[in-house]
């Protein structure tokens, strides 16, 4: 009874109603404390921690503050006090305290993110980067120290940089948390091309039948690639995409619409003027910029999935669920306006593809696709993501052979992937006679 009377009790007990969430009654007994000699300056310290968590921001700096002027020795004193001070927007003292705590106690990994992310945030990016490296020698297994760190590079436009970071944070989640996909890639991404032919061989032993296993195989490099995505691999993916799609595209940055719509912009396009068909038309992203335009717009689709999305928007009079190169063989009509953008991504081989489109496509018509640039070699290479990459010379050939002439071949970002920019190309071809 004596000890429980005592300063030391009387806080033990203010603290064991703190962290049973009873913060009336942890309040009223850290409170209580406040001039005690003993226990008050720890008291103040556990005071402001918790009106610290209940947004209390003013009082809680001045309690740690206090606290902190009686007894300097407590490292995370100094960072709950830095923690007040950075929700208050102050962001030098901020810092100061959070330096102080990661010097008496630098073993704290957690110290060093918040303190990286304060740098950040105050513009030091190079303090900061020192920051979060330090917490991630600390602690690989922290995902976070990976995921800030990735974020400060891509400001910094050290793109491999960043998307080797960000692999590392994909690889340190939870086992479960993240697709066999993200997985996959970021063992690539880290040159662990052997881990990742594992990881997909594995995933279709157990899954025999799964298109995304088997492809992905191919493309981590185990076995010849083909020429195109097999349908199965195509429609499996993106029927699972498809209710979420537009919102993953927009997190993405994904830019089809806007290159579609600077180009109708640009030729002086005018309303319902358009036989229009949208190849690899998904939720009818493309769809919606083309349809003030068009007097007819349809819309093809190996993804049911997708086609309904786009259905519900009734954007399109037709909407067909077809590979895009059987559509164009099956048919006579011809058309003003041919849209495919990011589809030829799952082509390799575009040929057949040209060949037909220029077929479907009226005398003063226009051809417009957008492709993943590759850099070396000279033709198509299916990449880790599963996508392929189209040398520019390789698509100029192609279209050469077509009967097709370019108009514009534009380098831009397609989309972004881990907040890495795509680079890309924007097409568009038209027949040679124009």
């Amino acid at each position: 009874m004596r000890d429980e009377q005592s300063g030391g009790g009387r806080l033990q007990l203010a603290q064991r109603l703190h962290l049973e969430g009873r913060a009336a009654e942890a309040e009223h007994a850290y409170r209580e404390l406040l001039d005690d000699g003993m226990a008050g300056t720890a008291a103040r310290h556990w005071l402001g921690f918790l009106l610290l968590q209940q947004d209390r921001l003013e009082e809680a700096q001045l309690l740690l503050a206090s606290a902190i002027a009686q007894d300097a020795s407590h490292p995370e004193w100094h960072f709950n006090l830095g923690m007040a001070h950075a929700r208050l927007g102050q962001a030098a003292a901020a810092i100061s305290a959070m330096q102080t705590a990661a010097e008496l106690d630098p073993g704290q990994y957690f110290y060093w993110t918040n303190l990286g992310a304060q740098l950040a945030q105050d513009g030091q990016a190079v303090r900061a980067e020192a920051a979060y490296r330090q917490a991630a020698a600390l602690n690989p297994a922290c995902a976070d120290a990976f995921y800030l760190l990735a974020t400060l590079l891509l400001g910094q436009q050290r793109y491999p940089e960043a998307r080797q970071c960000n692999a590392q944070g994909v690889l340190t989640e939870p086992a479960g948390r993240m697709s066999l996909i993200a997985v996959g890639q970021a063992l690539c991404d880290l040159g662990r091309h052997g881990e990742a032919q594992a990881l997909a061989q594995s995933w279709l032993e157990r899954e025999p039948s799964n298109p995304v296993a088997a492809h992905l195989l191919i493309a981590f490099g185990k076995g010849e690639a083909p020429t195109v995505c097999s349908r199965d691999y195509v429609a499996y993916t993106f029927d699972a995409a498809a209710p979420a799609f537009d919102l993953a595209l927009q997190r993405l940055r994904y830019r089809g619409p806007q290159l579609v719509a600077d180009w109708l912009m640009a030729e002086g396009c005018q309303p319902a003027s358009l036989e229009a068909l949208d190849l690899g038309c998904g939720t009818g992203l493309v769809g919606s910029v083309l349809a003030p335009y068009a007097r007819t717009l349809t819309g093809v689709d190996l993804s049911e999935g997708m086609l309904r999305q786009a259905d519900g928007k009734r954007l399109y009079q037709q909407l067909h669920h077809a590979d895009l190169c059987d559509f164009l063989a099956s048919g006579a009509a011809s058309y003003q306006l041919i849209c495919c953008m990011d589809t030829l991504i799952y082509l390799g081989d575009m040929r057949r593809f040209f060949a037909l489109a220029a077929a479907r496509l009226g005398p003063d018509g226009a051809l417009l696709f957008s492709t993943e640039r590759l850099d070396e070699g000279s033709g198509y290479l299916l990449g880790r993501s599963g996508r392929y990459r189209h040398h520019p010379d390789y698509i100029r050939a192609e279209l050469w052979a077509a009967g097709l002439r370019i108009r514009q071949f534009a380098e831009v970002k397609i989309r972004e992937e881990a907040g890495c920019p795509i680079a890309g190309h924007f097409v568009c071809a038209a027949h040679a006679e124009r």
